[in-house]
């Protein structure tokens, strides 16, 4: 099953990465946002903190995280990348 959540990469300090130009560090935290509104019920009912998932591009995994915070699960939630 694919799911469309989007992350924003974010810098030491907890500021979300606009810069295109700069590299994403392997370590680090995101804010992830659910893209499709009709997902947000079947997320709302899967996602805790403590949940693992990946980054994928395509087929291919790319990363892993790992739900640390939930904000606001209407809209999005904060991984450990």
């Amino acid at each position: 099953m694919l799911f469309i959540i989007y992350p924003e990469f974010e810098d030491f300090s907890g500021n979300i990465i606009t810069d295109p130009t700069l590299t994403v560090s392997k370590y680090g935290t995101a804010r992830m946002w659910i893209l499709a509104d009709e997902k947000t019920e079947y997320h709302r009912n899967k996602i805790i903190v403590g949940t693992r998932g990946f980054f994928m591009e395509g087929s291919k995994k790319v990363g892993e995280c790992e739900v640390i915070e939930l904000i606001n699960l209407k809209q999005n939630f904060v991984c450990l990348t």
